[in-house]
Formats: C-alpha cells, structure tokens, sequence
C-alpha cells in the first residue's frame, strides 16, 4: 500500500480514482482511493503503446515456471558482471519508479495509473523535496546529507565504526517510527545491506562534492543545488558509460544514446516523460537473476555461506533487525526473528561492506601512480561477480522475508519472488515477449526471435537457466507465444552471454534515454566533462571512480 511505500511487493496500484490490491492468490481486490492516495503525480505508460497488451496467462500456469525459476535444483553459475551492479541497478530502479503494485487493466487504462517517484534520473530517491522541504535528511547547515556511525562491534576495524558508515537513522523508537528506521526519502534502499550501502556511498559522493565546492570558493548562494547537479550529471554520465554497457549489449545502447528513441515515446514532451511498465514491471527486474546466494563480503564474513543473502536482509531496517542471530539463514527460526525482533538501531561495524570485494578497482591507481592500487586488490576467491543473467534464479528467492516486499506473515505462500514478478505481470497485462518483439521487428530494428524450443529448453549450457516440461508444470502449452515478457528477456539474455539483448536491451535503453531527457539537469543537452575521482584526466566515472572519491 502507499503507505508502505512499495518494497518487493509493491502491493498495490493506483489507478485513476481506484486503489487495487494484490489478494493472497494472486487475484485484485478494488477499492475507492483517498484523497492522499490520489496525490501522486507521476504516470505510468506502455512502452509500445495502450494497444499493445497482452492475455492473463492461468496462475497455475504461472505458480509452476516460478517453482522451476527458483528450485533447489538450480546451481546459478557467475557471470562476468562484478556482483555490485546488482545492488547498484537496484538503487537507479528506486531512483526511477515506486509502483505500490498489483492492478486491474481491465476496467482503467493504465494511463491513469501513478507512480510515487519520479521517471527520471535525477536521484530524488537521495535528495527528496531537498533541504527546504525535507529537513529530516539534511544536516543543520542544509547542504549536507545525514550519516550515522555503526555500531562498534569489538575486534573490527576503528575506521568502520566512524560517522559516515552507516545510513542515518532514528536512534530511538517513536511515534514516526522504530529506532532502525533509516532517514533516507526511499526506505525501500534499506531493504537489503547492499542497496543501503550503495545509498550511503552517494550520500557520501554528495557530501564530498559538497566539500570540495566549500574549498574552491564557490560561492554560498545556489552552492547546494550546483553540488546536486554535478551530482546527478556524473551519476547519469556513470550510467550511460559504465553500467549500460556492462548489462545490455553496447551495440543497442550506443544506437539510442547517438540516433535516438525508436519505441518508447519517440516525440514525447522532453520534460514530461512517463514510467513504462514493461521496463518497471519486466525488463528492468534483471537484478533478480544475477543476485547471489552469499557473498564474500568482507574480511569478517569471507565465505559465501557467512554473507548468505539473508544476512543482507537481517543486517537492514526495511527487511531485517540489525542484530545478529544464532539460526542458518533463512530457516524458519530466522524468518521469524525478522520479523519479530529483537531489533537493533545500527548497522554493527563488522558488516561495513568490502567494496573491492563487490566492483573491480584495477583502473584506480594509488598515490604513487600504481595500477593496479594495492589497498584495493582483492584475492580471486574474494571477489564476487553477479550470477549469469538467465531463468534460474538462487534458491533464497523462494521465500522472501515479509519485510522486503511489505507484507506480513499471513501471505508467507506468495513470497516467492519469481511468482510475484509472474503475477504482476498478469495484473499489469504486459505484453508477451513475442508480441513486443512483432512490434520491434515492424518498425525494422534488428532482434531475433527465440522458438518454443528456446523458451522452453534454453541453450542446455551447464548451470544455465531452466528447462520448462509439460510433464512438470501444469498448462505449460497456454505459454506458446505468449511467453511472460520478464522470462522471455531473461531467455534471451541466456542466449547472448549473460548480457540483454533483443527485446530487453531495447526496453531498458530506451527508457534510461528517455529518463534521462526529462530530467531537470540531463547529461543529454549539454557539454559534459568529468570533474571528480580519479579518472577525471581521461574523462572517466565508473562506479569505482565514484566509490574512491566518496571514500
């Protein structure tokens, strides 16, 4: 609901004058909407146009593929992606849409559904309504964002436990909310210790460009929107330059950013852009796939099995308690004490993340000129790339805790995250991934269609994706040519090296350009020249780039 603020579940949709809400099963369940809840300002629109939609496929259907995706069965192999722009992708997703999900298309145009954040990449998930309006962010002096030191744990380094390692937070509970609580605009950035990391790093980024502009002189008056918009320019400029590339094939990125849109909004008003649900509801879920099960996450934690994936979710306040437990992760002891506490009111020092564990630092050289740094070299087996982006995604996903989708215990059977991803495809009414490639093809750009065959049997790679039989998965021939457009996508990814390609690349580009356009400071109109860290001479920001400065 709008008042949960979305999460993974995202479990409601508005639309025009009705609030429609995802009910146990997977069906909707419609009411009046509020006066607040028609507050929010910000619409959401179909890629290819109202007319191109597509046909529920049956929830059985769909509760067997989402099994598959998420069995025991699956031993997801690495894929060449450092694992951080997973949790990096996650922070511009909430950056770009916060959907409070499941809808009913057949009685309201999805015109007239609204999203709570703005479509556009202008990072208003850091900065808010900025100091004016948001002042619980801010700092007194308003130009600074909030940090807060973690917990100190004994035996950890001193440095970990200063100021400015973990996200702010209330301190003590209240009637605003719980002690753990993190004072960010989107909460939905403390739902998992990775993306609340990355959070801190660009209040970090922030707060450093803040003092650097402080000590050339620039001038009070204006000083913090001159910081945020050399922020937002070097964040758009890392997207365009380094994270694009790396998960979709450059050949398709390069095509929209130098000859334009060819879909999505082609001669739409430049400022007034709107959110795609084929991208929030589909095309831009490709995170799910590349997450791993654990993580080398730093010295403390240096097994995968010690940063098990439940561990990023206890050791935040949207999804977890910030205190350590005793049980395996994601036993139903441990499911239970997410929920029920106790609870904690920081992150504890020894679970600061490694950074050079999560991205490659070996462009950044040290103060001798050194490539790569050595501070910033990790062993082979520390290092953790994202898991090959295909179908199968880690087993974890099968059971998300209540706090990482907003709900509560009683919908314990619909926590499966590949069924919900199904599901509100569904609701949303999203084209197949046939039908939006039929409209690709029409208009003459180049992507190739995957068969039956492809969609149901995949490339037979060793640890790649999932097979889909009639034999195991119920109405299984419903899906011919009618396949989810979010499994379609993955499929293809499988296909080209892990990468997206085809119908997904196409979606994901687009929409970043478009964003980009309508943002109130866009790297698309105007002369752009690194400023910061440490590629700065050969015009270079990456997200290591961004990390180094921040740090």
């Amino acid at each position: 609901m709008m008042g949960q603020r979305g999460r993974h579940g995202r479990e409601s949709y508005l639309i025009g004058t009705k609030l429609v809400t995802m009910q146990g099963g997977g069906d909707a369940q419609s009411v009046s909407a509020s006066t607040v809840d028609l507050s929010a300002q910000f619409r959401f629109s179909r890629f290819a146009g109202e007319d191109v939609v597509g046909s529920p496929l049956h929830v059985e259907l769909l509760a067997g593929v989402a099994a598959k995706m998420t069995s025991t069965a699956n031993r997801p192999k690495a894929g060449d992606i450092p694992a951080g722009y997973t949790y990096l992708g996650q922070f511009v997703d909430h950056d770009m849409t916060l959907d409070p999900t499941q809808l009913d298309t057949d009685s309201t145009p999805i015109k007239d559904l609204q999203s709570l954040r703005s479509p556009t990449l202008d990072l208003d998930s850091l900065y808010g309504r900025g100091p004016d309006l948001d002042r619980n962010f801010y700092e007194d002096d308003g130009l600074h964002l909030k940090m807060h030191a973690p917990f100190p744990v004994p035996g950890t380094p001193v440095l970990a436990a200063q100021k400015g390692f973990d996200l702010p937070r209330r301190q003590v509970d209240s009637a605003a909310g719980p002690a753990r609580q993190a004072l960010i605009p989107d909460p939905r950035n403390d739902e998992n210790l990775a993306v609340a990391q990355v959070h801190l790093a660009f209040i970090r980024f922030h707060n450093r460009v803040v003092d650097d502009l402080i000590a050339a002189g620039s001038p009070s008056a204006g000083l913090f929107e001159r910081a945020k918009g050399k922020v937002v320019l070097h964040y758009q400029f890392m997207l365009r330059t380094d994270y694009l590339p790396r998960i979709a094939k450059k050949a398709v990125v390069d095509d929209v950013f130098d000859s334009g849109r060819k879909v999505f909004e082609v001669d739409g008003d430049a400022f007034n852009a709107t959110m795609p649900v084929e991208f929030s509801g589909a095309a831009f879920r490709l995170g799910h796939s590349m997450i791993r099960s654990g993580y080398s996450w730093n010295a403390k934690f240096a097994t995968p099995q010690s940063g098990h994936l439940f561990r990023l979710f206890r050791f935040s306040g949207t999804s977890g308690t910030l205190l350590p437990t005793p049980h395996p992760p994601g036993s139903p002891e441990d499911l239970a004490g997410l929920e029920d506490g106790p609870f904690g009111n920081a992150l504890p020092s020894n679970w600061v993340a490694d950074w050079p564990r999560l991205f490659d630092f070996t462009k950044i050289p040290d103060a001798a000129g050194t490539v790569p740094h050595p501070a910033l070299t990790r062993a082979q087996e520390e290092f953790n790339f994202a898991a090959f982006m295909d179908t199968a995604l880690v087993n974890p996903l099968e059971m998300l805790p209540a706090g990482a989708f907003g709900a509560t215990s009683s919908v314990a059977s619909k926590r499966n995250l590949a069924f919900r991803n199904l599901v509100r495809g569904n609701m949303l009414r999203l084209p197949s991934g046939e039908r939006l490639l039929e409209v690709m093809q029409k208009i003459g750009l180049d992507v190739s269609p995957l068969s039956t065959a492809d969609i149901n049997n995949g490339t037979g790679a060793t640890n790649v994706g999932v097979v889909l039989s009639k034999a195991d998965i119920p109405r299984l021939d419903e899906m011919e040519a009618r396949t989810p457009v979010w499994f379609y996508v993955l499929r293809e990814a499988e296909y080209n090296g892990g990468k997206l390609a085809g119908v997904r690349a196409r979606v994901v580009a687009e929409t970043f350009h478009r964003a980009m356009q309508a943002s109130k400071v866009s790297l698309l109109n105007r002369p752009f020249q690194v400023e910061f860290g440490p590629g700065k001479e050969s015009n270079r920001f990456e997200m290591p780039d961004l990390l180094f400065y921040a740090y």
